[in-house]
Order: structure tokens, then C-alpha cells, then sequence
């Protein structure tokens, strides 16, 4: 009801107005006569006035009726029929429509103007900012109170004039306000600055201050004032806690960085999604010099926008690991360990304490901080490395004991059963109560077990001298094929006791060696001896003799027993038997393999054990060198100072000035002919190939050129046919000796058609190597 009270009441008014004009004007209408429109023009005006535009159209509308009705001809009646009122009544409507458009604009006008003015008021009242109005001289006519309590001043000093804008200002600010003051002039309105003001208490309050001049009245200015107190507290404290962050940052012993994606991903993918993100948009977006200089570089600026992958190396597992505990742990490592790489490729680890930043669902970058832990890191793998030394020192020395007291035991057992029947028998025949048949086996098994004290004794004893150093060999020619056949003809009674079959296959081509003949055959009657005693009744041995390249092979095969796969690289060691028990099979102390490799290591060969596994038979296979030069010496240590004897020199030619090339791909065997053919007087290069030897014949001119014929790659024919392919000037019509292990007729032939002067078949001796030198090149 009141919104349509409120809708009605301008049309209301209008219609009263014009009733009241009226009446009026038929009470006065003797003294109103020639101004008959006076009292209507009057309705009108107050129409528009209260109700605006619509109002006033209204107004007008009635006046006009009622005037043409009651005061035009003719009278009461709205036909108008003079033409002077006809235009008297047109003037009325023009100008009432005029008074009520003048009227209408005039409420408006005043209407916005009442609505502003209270919004201002509002905005003045309400004390969110300080509002005043000043003068250009600064005196403050008007302020509201959030103004006063912001420069602490009250409106009894406002009204007692005791405020001024200009003494409020502080001295470094003058400037300023004078700069604001000149635009304020220039344009009317002034853009906000930074200011101050001194409060009445001679503190100064920091403000945002922003002018206008009014435009009634140029000479005064409204002001904004924004107290900027708690916003400059806040970027005091900003600063504050940045300057402490940085001084922390520059101070600090640990590494301190900020890493960002350039592309953010949603913690929901998968951790591979994410790790292969990670390596291809993380990068260094922030860090201390501490941080730079675990790194291998002097400052942060050099270090920083480096990718991922140049500090956590992808390819260590241990790294993905890391990030994997990353992901795992919602982005918040504590003190995770990582390896990465510094700027010379040097590890280095890293304790982290990693936090992940999560924005809008996605991680977009990641503070953390690191401790340099390499040196701890590189104690502790020392220490576990002495940890883990010691504990195998101790295994072995436990080992060493156990094998001792086995040994002992051994040994004990070994000497007490021989003893046990020499003692024994003994015992009978010093009672002469045995018949001439026991006598002889009582002698015999007397003899026997004699033999075999005799044997563990010499055992013993070999490696005694192994331990030592003092076990020599008496070096001379040996022909391995009567000597192997000797060691089996020792062991065949044995293997024919058990019904074993030893089968033999030698090849013609081996010849000769150099070494010594007895502790060869002790190595073969070792090995043969062994497989006998493990193989079972109605078993099998193979012994095979062959020559591969510059190298004699021995190969013993059995039936027997086996190895065990985990035993195989313990069998050559000293006391070590697969079987130590009371309880076990065979006898013997463990030193016979022992004494084969070092006896064969002696002859500088090689030794080593094969087998499928248990029950699968067992294979020995020794490789002996055939060496250049047959040197005759009672010791290993004589071999080399054998070749200064000095009674050769008496018979042969000297060889002074002679330059010789020596190819041969046997480094000791290089070495013993550079060092005898030396003894002479020569000038020696040693090649270990072909293609060495023709750079060595273009550069050292030699005049003899001595060369190996089985050679890998490229043997001695090869290099004879190359080097008669070149030019005389080159060396092509060089003397040339084929030296050997090849010495069947037909060898000898092949060597002279490939292009050699003389076969030579391996070993030969020093003396005759020199003759045939000399004998090339004229010096007999």
C-alpha cells in the first residue's frame, strides 16, 4: 500500500493543485480577468515541482480543460471559438510544458545532489579513510574523525584552528608536496603519493594522500588520507625477515636451494610420470654460494637455471630411489641421503631435507637444503672395507687354523698307519718265529711303507722349500714322452690293482722342452697318481700329450670322483682337501697339487682343474712354454747368468756392431735372447708382432732378422713374405732365421720356401745361435 501511495501522490498533488487554481480563479475571476492563466501557471509549477515531468503534463492537461471549459467563449464548453484564445490557450501549454521541464530537471538535479552529498557523508562519516578540506595556505576547514585520530588531533583543535596541513609536513617531504601541490594546480586533481604527516605527539604516521580542488571554489582541495602504519609495518617486517633469510642464506654451512618446474604436474600421476617429468622440467631457480661451491663453483650466479640432471644423475639408481621416496612421502623428505655429480665429475653425497610447494593441486617447485656428507660417506666405506678386510683376515686366519689342525691330524694319522706295520713287523721278526713266505712279506710291506714315509717326508720337504724360496730346478733338455711314459708305468700297478684302464695319446710333434726332467715327472706322477686314487674300480684315465702354438699341453681326465664346483678354486692350495674327516675315502696330506702348480709355475707354465661336478670325473690340464733357447743351469737364478759365460766368447767370432731384430710374441722369450745375443757384442730390438716388426726394419736397419713362425694374427711366414716383398734399400734381402718349435722335415722346408735362410727348431743354444748369426753374416 505505501509503494502505491507513494506512486499516486505526485498525480494527486497535481490534480489538487489545479482545483485549488480553480476555485481560486472563479472566486477572484472579476480581479483576475485579463490574467485568467495566473493561478494555473501557479498549479503547474508546483506540480512539476513535487512530482516531476509526469506531474506537470498533468497539470497542464487539467488547467487547459478546466480554462477552456469555464472561461473561454463559450463558456462551459471546451469547443474554443476565437482564435485569440485559441492562442492564449497555446502560449499556457508551451509554457507550463516549459515550467514543467524546468522543474523536472531542477528536482533531478537536486535529487542527485541530495544522494551524493549523502553518500560523501557516508563515505566521510563512516572513518575508513580520513577525509578533509583544506585551503591552499593549509588551513583545514573540515576533517572527519578518522583523519584526527590519524594525525591525533581533536575537533575542538579543528574548530580552534590549530591544524595546518603544511606544518604537519615533514621537511623531507616538502618537496614532494610541493611537486603534488603544482599538479594540483595544473590539472586539478593530484595522483596519490606517498607522504607523511607529524602527529600532534611529534610522531610521524606514514599516508597515502590523494587531492582534488572543488570546482566552486578553486582555492579549496578535498583530501584522501589512507593511514599506511600497519602496510609500512608489515613491509618493515617483510624486509626484516628477507634480510635475515638472505644473511641466513650467505651464512649458513649447509646448502640451501629452490628448484621450479617449468611445467607443474599433478601429484596424481604416476611415479614414473612424474620422476621423467621432474629430469625434464626441474630446474635450479634459486640457491646460496654454500650450495654453488659443494658443486665445484665460486658463486650461486653460476649455477643457478642448471637442469636436474646435472646435479641427480638419472642413471644411478640410487637417485630414483630418492625421488621415489620424494613422491612417496607427499613431497617432505627428512634427511635422505643422494648421490650427485660436482662440476669436475666427482660424486658426492648429499643429506636433504626436501618440502615439495603444492599450489592449486599441482607441485610447482621445492625448497630444501643439503650437507656435504662425501667425507663421512667415504669413512664409512673405508671402515666397512676394513670391517669387511678384517672379517675375511679373520675367516682366513680361521680358515689357515682349521686347515693346520686338519693337517696335523692328517699328518698324524699318515705317519702312525706306516709306522703302526713297520713297527709291527718288526716286532714279529725280532721274535725269528715267521716262516721264510711271512719273512718276505713282512720285508715287503716293510719296504713299502718306508717308501711311503720316504714319499710324505720329500712332500714335506718341497714345501718346506716352496715357503722358503729354495726349491731349484736343474734346467736341460727333455723329451716329455719318454718321461710321461715313465711316471705311467709307475702308477700302472696301482691302476691295474683297481682294474683302471689308462689310455695314452702323444703326439710325435712335441719333442723337446726345457726343465727339469725329475720335477716334471713328479708333476705327471702327481696328476696321475691322484686319478687313480679317486677314480673307482673298473674306471677310466686319459693322458694326452699334445703341442698347441708355442706351448706344450699335459692333459690328466679320470672317471672319477669329480670336484665340487665351490672346491675347484681352492684345489692347488696347500692342505686343502675336499674331504678332511676322520671318515674319508682316500689318504694323503693335501700337498701334491700344491707342489704341481708351483713346480709348473717354476717351468713358467700353467696349471688348472675342470670338472662337471661330483661323481662327474675330473680333468688336470698343465701348459708348458717350449722356450727359444736351450740353457743349461742348475737354478731358476742361473738361468739368466748362465749367458755370461765367458768361455763361448773364446770360440766364437765376435758379433760387435751387428744389429739384430729379434720377433717373437713370448715376452720371456724376447727378453732371453735380447740378453744373450747382447752377450755378443749385437745391437738388439725385440718386436712382438709382425706389423712391429716392419716398423722396427724400416727404422733400426738391422742386419739379421730372427723371428718366432707361430705368431697370433700374423705368424712368422706372413711377416718373411712381407718383408721380401719390399725393396732391397727397404730391407727386403735381410739374412733371416726361422727359430722354432716346428721341427718336422716338412716345417723345415716350408720355413726356407717362405723365404728364411736357415730353420732353427726350438730350444737352441746360445753358442749355436750365435754361430748361426755370425755364419749369416760372415763373421766366422
Amino acid at each position: 500500500m505505501k509503494g502505491i501511495r507513494f506512486l499516486l501522490a505526485p498525480y494527486a498533488v497535481a490534480l489538487l493543485a489545479v482545483g485549488s487554481g480553480l476555485l481560486l480563479t472563479l472566486l477572484l475571476q472579476p480581479l483576475l480577468e485579463p490574467t485568467i492563466f495566473l493561478l494555473f501557471f501557479a498549479g503547474v509549477a508546483v506540480s512539476a515541482w513535487y512530482g516531476g515531468m509526469e506531474a506537470g503534463l498533468l497539470a497542464t492537461t487539467l488547467s487547459t480543460l478546466a480554462v477552456s471549459y469555464f472561461f473561454l467563449e463559450p463558456v462551459f464548453s471546451l469547443f474554443v471559438a476565437s482564435l485569440d484564445s485559441i492562442v492564449r490557450l497555446g502560449l499556457f501549454v508551451l509554457v507550463t510544458i516549459l515550467i514543467s521541464l524546468l522543474n523536472s530537471e531542477l528536482r533531478t538535479a537536486k535529487q542527485y545532489l541530495l544522494v551524493s552529498e549523502s553518500r560523501f557523508r557516508r563515505l566521510v562519516d563512516s572513518n575508513i579513510i580520513g577525509v578533509i578540506v583544506s585551503k591552499m595556505d593549509g588551513a583545514i576547514a573540515q576533517a572527519n574523525d578518522a583523519f584526527l585520530q590519524m594525525v591525533g588531533y581533536s575537533q575542538e583543535d579543528l574548530l580552534a584552528g590549530q591544524i595546518r596541513w603544511r606544518d604537519m609536513i615533514p621537511p623531507e617531504y616538502i618537496e614532494a608536496n610541493d611537486r603534488a601541490i603544482a599538479e594540483l594546480t595544473t590539472k586539478g586533481v593530484c595522483q596519490p603519493f606517498e607522504n607523511e604527516y607529524i602527529r600532534k605527539d611529534h610522531s610521524h604516521v606514514p599516508i597515502l594522500l590523494a587531492s582534488a580542488l572543488l570546482e566552486n571554489n578553486p582555492d579549496n582541495i578535498i583530501s584522501f588520507v589512507l593511514d599506511l602504519s600497519e602496510r609500512k609495518q608489515i613491509e618493515l617486517a617483510l624486509c626484516k625477515s628477507e634480510e635475515r633469510y638472505r644473511a641466513y642464506l650467505e651464512q649458513s654451512s649447509e646448502g640451501i636451494w629452490c628448484i621450479e618446474l617449468e611445467v607443474p604436474i599433478s601429484p596424481d600421476c604416476s611415479e614414473d610420470e612424474q620422476i621423467q617429468h621432474f629430469y625434464q622440467y626441474v630446474y635450479l631457480a634459486e640457491c646460496n654460494n654454500v650450495m654453488a661451491q659443494m658443486y665445484g663453483f665460486s658463486r650461486a650466479e653460476e649455477i643457478i637455471s642448471a637442469r636436474l640432471e646435472d646435479f641427480l644423475v638419472s642413471s644411478d639408481p640410487d637417485n630414483i630411489a630418492y625421488l621415489r621416496s620424494f613422491i612417496r612421502s607427499n613431497y617432505r623428505l627428512i634427511d635422505a641421503e643422494s648421490h650427485k655429480i660436482d662440476q669436475q665429475g666427482n660424486s658426492k653425497y648429499f643429506l636433504n631435507n626436501l618440502v615439495g610447494i603444492v599450489e592449486k593441486g599441482l607441485l610447482v617447485k621445492a625448497w630444501g637444503t643439503q650437507r656435504d656428507i662425501t667425507q663421512r660417506k667415504q669413512a664409512e666405506q673405508k671402515c666397512k672395507q676394513l670391517l669387511e678386510r678384517e672379517q675375511t683376515a679373520r675367516a682366513e686366519a680361521e680358515t689357515a687354523n682349521r686347515i693346520k689342525d686338519e693337517f696335523l691330524a692328517t699328518l698324524s694319522h699318515e705317519l702312525r698307519t706306516p709306522l703302526n706295520a713297520i713297527m709291527g713287523w718288526t716286532q714279529l721278526l725280532r721274535s725269528r718265529k715267521l716262516d721264510e713266505t711271512t719273512t718276505g712279506r713282512a720285508l715287503e710291506t716293510i719296504e713299502r711303507n718306508t717308501k711311503s714315509l720316504t714319499q710324505l717326508i720329500e712332500d714335506i720337504l718341497d714345501v718346506s722349500r716352496i715357503i722358503r724360496g729354495t726349491l731349484h730346478l736343474n734346467i736341460h733338455q727333455v723329451k716329455l714322452v719318454p718321461l710321461v711314459e715313465a711316471a705311467i708305468d709307475t702308477v700302472r700297478p696301482a691302476a691295474q690293482a683297481k682294474e683302471i684302464s689308462i689310455k695314452c695319446r702323444f703326439n710325435p710333434e712335441v719333442g723337446v722342452i726345457v726343465g727339469d726332467a725329475n720335477r716334471l715327472q713328479q708333476v705327471v706322477w702327481n696328476l696321475l697318481s691322484n686319478a687313480v686314487k679317486f677314480t673307482p674300480k673298473g674306471g677310466r684315465v686319459d693322458v694326452q700329450l699334445q703341442r698347441i702354438q708355442s706351448h706344450v699341453q699335459i692333459r690328466v681326465s679320470d672317471t672319477g670322483g669329480g670336484i665340487a664346483a665351490e672346491f675347484l678354486s681352492h684345489v692347488f692350495e696347500r692342505f686343502c682337501q675336499a674331504d678332511s674327516s676322520k671318515t674319508r675315502s682316500h689318504g694323503g696330506l693335501g700337498l701334491g697339487l700344491a707342489i704341481v702348480r708351483h713346480l709348473v709355475e717354476l717351468h713358467g707354465g700353467t696349471v688348472c682343474a675342470q670338472s662337471p661336478g661330483i661323481g662327474q670325473g675330473a680333468t688336470f690340464i698343465v701348459n708348458l712354454p717350449i722356450k727359444a733357447v736351450d740353457v743349461e743351469a742348475n737354478t731358476a737364478e742361473e738361468l739368466s747368468s748362465c749367458v755370461n759365460i765367458q768361455e763361448a766368447n773364446n770360440y766364437l767370432p765376435k758379433l760387435d756392431d751387428l744389429r739384430v731384430l729379434i720377433v717373437d710374441d713370448e715376452a720371456e722369450a724376447r727378453h732371453l735372447l735380447t740378453r744373450i745375443l747382447r752377450q755378443y757384442g749385437t745391437q738388439v730390438i725385440a718386436a712382438a708382432s709382425a706389423s712391429e716388426a716392419l716398423l722396427a726394419l724400416q727404422e733400426f736397419k738391422p742386419h739379421v732378422l730372427v723371428s718366432d713362425i707361430g705368431m697370433p694374427q700374423e705368424d712368422g711366414y706372413t711377416l718373411i713374405r712381407k718383408v721380401r716383398a719390399l725393396s732391397t734399400d727397404e730391407g727386403g734381402r735381410i739374412p733371416a732365421v726361422a727359430l722354432t718349435a716346428y721341427a718336422r722335415a716338412e716345417d723345415r722346408t716350408q720355413v726356407l720356401l717362405a723365404g728364411f735362410q736357415l730353420h732353427v727348431p726350438k730350444p737352441v743354444n746360445p753358442g749355436e745361435l750365435a754361430a748361426v748369426i755370425a755364419n749369416l753374416t760372415g763373421r766366422t
